[in-house]
């Protein structure tokens, strides 16, 4: 196990207390679920702009694709 610590106001800590009472779990329970649930978000907008990129480089011809059935066919023909 690792721990963090993270200064906080007072009155952001009473919100968090608050917040985490009314939703009926521990505050760290809260803030790891936000946090993770933040990190999801943020691979999410990482993988979108990865694929944009994918995309703009087949689109201008800096990258090649090639179907799938026609590696299918000459990987068959190989095998034959």
């Amino acid at each position: 196990m690792k721990r963090l610590t993270v200064d906080i106001s007072q009155k952001e800590h009473k919100y968090l207390k608050m917040a985490s009472a009314k939703l009926g779990v521990s505050m760290k329970e809260f803030v790891l679920s936000a946090t993770l649930k933040k990190m999801e978000e943020l691979e999410d907008e990482w993988l979108v702009k990865q694929a944009e990129e994918t995309l703009r480089r087949i689109k201008s011809g800096e990258e090649k694709i090639f179907p799938l059935r026609s590696k299918r066919k000459s990987k068959r023909k190989k095998e034959i």
